[in-house]
């Protein structure tokens, strides 16, 4: 679908909607006010992000640009809501703005539709993307909703990573995109009663060895939440089981999926991610989080190519939410005051040792104002060459700092 079918399916929603507000301005009374038919609201940023290594082969790098969120929503009659939302990035200094590659690859859109674009893509140093992750029309009610179009279907429980989310997986390490990704479907919810009920999603592609459709099951035992998840992922069947509750005053969450190829499945390879966290609040305000994450898929040697991924968050799928096979993550944050807030990451790979740590601070400037540090730390065995043959040493990978100022409206 290109620019200018998007933009005339867009004016119809619009077209149709105005028709059903006049429709329901006629029958209801009092009339609506217009906030209460139309809402927009977004974000603009500004990030600065500054990488070094020790590393040759990694070299350095800097970034810089402006990262703009507009949300629209119309809500033309009771039950019924249109929704779109534009993220758009202008790179005005910097490796992407200067790189034919990086501005090709911002392009691709995994999407059923096309709804990506490049503008100025061959003008340096500067560039701008922009794209509409969000673009659905839904209806619902108590007992049901439905929607169709570019969506958010979030399936997982856990914090850091989701192995149910088999419709869109997600880099937790990309703390710049907290809206995630969306996905081209339509879903079907319905509500039952204390907490149950199902959900059928279908995002088809133009192949259908590339489409996921599944369905779900979920309900509440005991005081906790469980859901079952069964249907076919790209070229695999898959099933998976989550569950949600508290082990006394603690919150406790885990996530397993298995997925196995439905042609020549007997003799195939499946692979199971499966992973467990736990938190805690305590009485200061202090949280803490830890998560263990296990990917049949991992490796368990020091193979650069592979751990790129995740530097890159390139080929990060439901069934290689980490290139490491065994994972320990612990989180925690504090508010030191009203205005501040602090933060601390560490991850650890078994294998090949990767070690990634991400302190950082925030600052509340004034209301919809604030400035967020952080930094980003790689660690890892890395193989190298010398005379003697193939050696691995422990190194310093990568140094990344991040400044951001970002108001919210």
């Amino acid at each position: 679908m290109n620019g200018n079918r998007i933009i005339g399916f867009l004016l119809t929603l619009a077209l149709c909607s105005m028709g059903a507000i006049a429709q329901d301005s006629t029958a209801v009374k009092p009339k609506r006010k217009f906030k209460d038919i139309v809402t927009l609201n977004g974000y603009l940023k500004n990030l600065n992000i500054v990488s070094f290594s020790p590393n040759k082969l990694i070299g350095n790098s800097n970034e810089q640009f402006l990262h703009n969120r507009l949300n629209l929503r119309i809500y033309p009659v009771k039950g019924l809501t249109v929704a779109a939302e534009l993220r758009s990035r202008f790179f005005y200094a910097g490796a992407t703005a200067n790189s034919p590659v990086a501005k090709d690859a911002m392009q691709l859109d995994p999407g059923l539709v096309d709804m990506n674009w490049n503008i100025g893509n061959n003008v340096n140093p500067v560039h701008l993307n922009t794209t509409l992750d969000r673009l659905w029309v839904g209806w619902g009610n108590d007992k049901v909703d439905i929607r169709v179009g570019r969506q958010r279907i979030n399936w997982g429980i856990n914090t850091a990573w989701n192995p149910n989310d088999i419709f869109n997986a997600f880099n937790f390490v990309n703390f710049d995109y907290e809206e995630m990704p969306g996905a081209d479907a339509f879903r079907f919810q319905y509500f039952g009663k204390n907490m149950s009920g199902f959900e059928i999603a279908v995002a088809p592609h133009r192949s259908w060895k590339r489409s996921t459709a599944a369905f779900m099951y979920k309900f509440n035992a005991k005081n906790y939440d469980f859901q079952f998840i069964a249907g076919q992922y790209q070229t695999d069947i898959t099933a998976g089981f989550g569950f949600a509750g508290n082990a006394g005053n603690a919150g406790l969450k885990g996530e397993i999926q298995w997925f196995g190829p439905y042609e020549g499945f007997v003799d195939s390879i499946h692979t199971v991610t499966a992973s467990v966290t736990a938190d805690y609040s305590f009485s200061n305000s202090l949280y803490l989080s830890g998560s263990v994450l296990y990917s049949s898929n991992g490796i368990d040697d020091a193979d650069p190519a592979k751990l790129a991924t995740f530097f890159t968050g390139a080929a990060l799928t439901a069934k290689n939410l980490m290139p490491t096979k065994y994972n320990a993550l612990i989180t925690l944050s504090y508010p030191a005051t009203p205005l501040i807030g602090i933060s601390f990451s560490a991850l650890y790979g078994y294998g090949p040792n990767l070690l990634f740590l991400s302190p950082g601070i925030t600052y509340s400037i004034v209301e919809n104002w604030d400035v967020f540090l952080v930094g980003q730390l790689f660690f890892s065995e890395f193989p190298e060459i010398t005379s003697t043959g193939i050696t691995s040493s422990y190194q310093n990978l990568s140094n990344s700092i991040f400044l951001r100022l970002k108001w919210s409206f």
